[in-house]
């Protein structure tokens, strides 16, 4: 079920030397038949390895910037990650922060929405990757969560690569929401803008309430117009309807916020498509936050969406070095999304990802005291129950 996924499937498949007999490579090489495979005899960035013909340059000119990270988006690197697999979630300075964690199976998106900051964050190093060392990744989780077993951790996959759009050819899901679902003080949240369930589907005697499936969401002339190679909302409210019927909760990030003409009909009607299908008593958090970035991608926005007018709002750098909406513009959206969402349901678990305290206290009465809100989301006070799966669906 779901979408055509042969428009976001890479053309050329590079595998580093240590991974090209892992059970990972040889999945994803399975079912990628029409790609054309390349085994590497060294680690390195596979841009270099492509032809003039290939990169459409003449001999001894050089890709921009902005070519290579379009270039990037239709190449991918299996290779094994050597870091550390655990990290706390950066934040922004001078922000409130939710405490995530986070672990990246991969880096990079074959999706393409124009305000994406690993346009930003990967621009030097631009080819999507997988890393098919994920026993390891499993392991830094369970090590974290054995060492403080009073701890609950909420983990997330979405940081540097959608959690779901790569599913179908590496079915990383079978991995992990499996073990997630036998660790008592772990939740997982898989984040996406895809709608890739099936396995999940699957999984729905194996999660064990652990794992939290969440989609980013936005007013459909934001998805129609700036978030390229995505599920619509439809397809993504969809999905979120599958797998609430396989038992789990879900969550949304209304994130970017985006200032257009009608943004509060759009935003209302946005609400109303989910809610209308998805049962607040599934919702485990919904967030909400305006848009923002680094300076340095307005230009590449520019370059890369010219008829996207996301970059020409009324914005100002903020104290976290960031371009944001005025104060007048952000507050009045934010507030507006928060208040449609408690008129669904009064005590529906909002909060404000990456936005300040001023903000807090503007929308909300109050900034979180210690956390105090954010914990009655995301610690087991905050759990709601496993729900009861309706069968296959």
């Amino acid at each position: 079920m779901g979408r055509d996924r042969s428009h976001i499937h890479p053309d050329i498949v590079f595998v580093s030397p240590e991974a090209k007999d892992d059970a990972l490579t040889r999945r994803v090489i399975e079912r990628l038949p029409d790609a054309d495979i390349r085994y590497l005899s060294r680690d390195g960035d596979p841009l270099s390895e492509l032809s003039p013909d290939e990169t459409g340059l003449s001999s001894g000119q050089e890709l921009s910037e902005v070519d290579r990270f379009t270039a990037g988006k239709r190449l991918l690197l299996l290779t094994r990650y050597k870091g550390s697999w655990l990290k706390a979630c950066p934040g922004t300075s001078s922000h409130v922060c939710c405490n995530l964690w986070i672990v990246n199976p991969g880096e990079g998106c074959p999706l393409d929405c124009t305000y994406c900051y690993l346009q930003s964050y990967l621009k030097r190093n631009p080819t999507l990757k997988l890393y098919t060392n994920t026993a390891e990744l499993l392991e830094a989780i369970g090590e974290r969560a054995s060492q403080n077993p009073d701890r609950l951790y909420r983990v997330g996959t979405g940081e540097l690569i959608d959690s779901l759009v790569w599913d179908d050819l590496t079915d990383f899901t079978r991995e992990i929401v499996p073990f997630i679902g036998s660790l008592p003080n772990v939740i997982l949240e898989l984040k996406s803008k895809d709608d890739c369930v099936d396995n999940l589907v699957d999984l729905r005697d194996t999660h064990n309430g652990n794992t939290v499936v969440s989609w980013s969401v936005n007013a459909r002339e934001v998805s129609e117009k700036d978030e390229a190679a995505t599920a619509t909302l439809d397809e993504r409210i969809a999905a979120a309807e599958r797998v609430v019927a396989a038992g789990y909760r879900v969550g949304f990030h209304f994130d970017p916020l985006v200032f257009f003409d009608g943004w509060e009909e759009g935003y209302q009607e946005a609400v109303e498509s989910i809610f209308s299908r998805i049962p607040s008593t599934a919702v485990a958090w919904v967030s909400v936050s305006s848009l923002r970035y680094q300076p340095d991608m307005q230009r590449i926005m520019m370059e890369r969406f010219p008829d996207s007018s996301l970059p020409f709002g009324e914005q100002f750098q903020s104290k976290d070095s960031k371009l944001r909406y005025v104060q007048p513009i952000r507050f009045k959206m934010l507030r507006f999304v928060w208040e449609q969402l408690k008129s669904v349901r009064e005590d529906m678990p909002v909060y404000m990802c990456m936005e300040s305290s001023a903000a807090w206290r503007s929308i909300n009465g109050g900034a979180p005291v210690a956390g105090s809100e954010l914990a009655e989301v995301f610690t087991r006070r905050g759990r709601l129950p496993i729900l009861p799966s309706s069968g296959p669906a």
